[in-house]
């Protein structure tokens, strides 16, 4: 197999599928590879979750990640396959952890299988730095220790991703598809369900006051864009990268966000000298990564809300 028959160094005339394609995440991804010259195909089970994005080029194909004939299907005549979807609930309670493995683990699984039977060769895979031990002793970087998924540490996201990730490189090596995966923080966009929705909920409360860390944050258009150079980028293969953004002042970030989501509270923090910083160096340096400032992100997210509105 010769790695550049699969690199995509020009998008142009290229098909590639993106898994979750209706999510948060995977509208910004669908967008950056449409802006690279991709032709894009989003699987997702309802099209008309983002039924926008078939005005703006991309072709929809339904499929489960739960039924591996439809994802070969769906995954038929592309160049490369972007495994975004999964189940992210942030929450501890073990009755979840069901659905989490059936979305994030047996789904990754079928994903690099179901490529791999479509003639898929190029799989970049969407994991998360939850699946790091978190310390604020030192900045974590690609080789920092990571959970153990098996003993179900960091609650069922966070261990479910850890071991999705785990399959994927295992599974990738066994049947020769080249793999990349992408580790972003805590992501932020337009039609945000996850961090954003409860941001939101707080900031009905009149007065907010609260401890404030560091904890990284990043744009999903920056993610988005991380995806596309790690398809044009050979080097990319065989590597994980954090796509982490810039860590934050987590009172700052409320008071930013705020303007978004209508009426203000007033939001009294307490920064504390600690948090979580992460290095998006080999990012930076292979993928292109640039993490934008918080309010031209915050700016992009207001005028895709008036677009889509």
């Amino acid at each position: 197999m010769s790695q550049a028959a699969f690199t995509l160094p020009d998008l142009r005339g290229r098909t590639v599928a993106v898994t979750g394609a209706s999510g948060m995440i995977g509208v910004y991804i669908c967008r950056s590879l449409l802006q690279a010259g991709a032709r894009v195909v989003g699987v997702v089970r309802n099209p008309q979750k983002a039924a926008f994005l078939a005005a703006e080029g991309v072709e929809f194909r339904r499929a489960d990640l739960t039924d591996p004939a439809s994802l070969q299907r769906a995954f038929d005549g592309c160049d490369a396959v972007v495994s975004n979807a999964a189940m992210y609930v942030v929450v501890k309670a073990m009755s979840a952890w069901a659905e989490h493995e059936k979305a994030n683990v047996t789904g990754t699984t079928n994903v690099i299988e179901a490529a791999q039977r479509a003639g898929v060769k190029r799989v970049v895979h969407i994991s998360t730095f939850g699946i790091y031990h978190w310390s604020i002793w030192r900045t974590l970087t690609e080789d920092s220790p990571q959970l153990d998924g098996r003993r179900r540490q960091g609650g069922p996201y966070r261990a479910t991703k850890q071991l999705s990730e785990v399959l994927a490189w295992e599974r990738a090596r066994a049947l020769g598809v080249d793999l990349t995966t992408l580790r972003p923080a805590g992501v932020f966009g337009a039609r945000d369900h996850n961090l954003l929705k409860p941001v939101q909920r707080l900031l009905r409360l009149p007065l907010l006051v609260l401890p404030s860390i560091r904890f990284p944050f990043v744009y999903a258009g920056d993610v988005a864009d991380a995806v596309v150079g790690a398809l044009r980028n050979d080097a990319s293969i065989g590597q994980a990268y954090n796509v982490c953004g810039t860590s934050h002042q987590f009172g700052h970030f409320l008071k930013r966000v705020s303007g978004l989501c209508g009426p203000r509270s007033l939001v009294l923090a307490l920064p504390l000298p600690t948090g979580i910083t992460v290095s998006n160096a080999r990012a930076e340096r292979d993928l292109g990564f640039r993490s934008r400032p918080l309010d031209e992100a915050l700016g992009a997210i207001a005028q895709d809300k008036a677009r889509t509105s």
